[in-house]
């Protein structure tokens, strides 16, 4: 669960410690629910059009993401060749 006032995320009632970076990325691929997002996209709307760095840091961010949610991590689909999607499946 977001708690979108709060700035935390909990799994299975287990508070979840992200960094501020790991937040804003989640919160994205929420908000584009089911919507496939190139890496380029994701990172020109959470870095910024201005940041320097290269495609690979979405990719760490996911992956650092994806482990401390656990299980819920899956939720954060790769799309080969296209980027990443967020679907949950209850």
């Amino acid at each position: 669960a977001v708690n979108r006032e709060a700035h935390t995320v909990t799994v299975g009632g287990q508070p979840v410690n992200l960094s501020p970076k790991e937040y804003d990325l989640l919160l994205f691929l929420i908000k584009h629910y089911g919507k496939v997002l190139s890496r380029e996209y994701i990172l020109n709307a959470v870095w910024g059009y201005d940041y320097l760095g290269d495609l690979r840091t979405v990719d760490t961010h996911i992956k650092k993401l994806r482990a401390k949610l656990g299980d819920a991590g899956q939720s954060i689909v790769t799309v080969i060749r296209s980027g990443y999607k967020f679907e949950w499946e209850a």
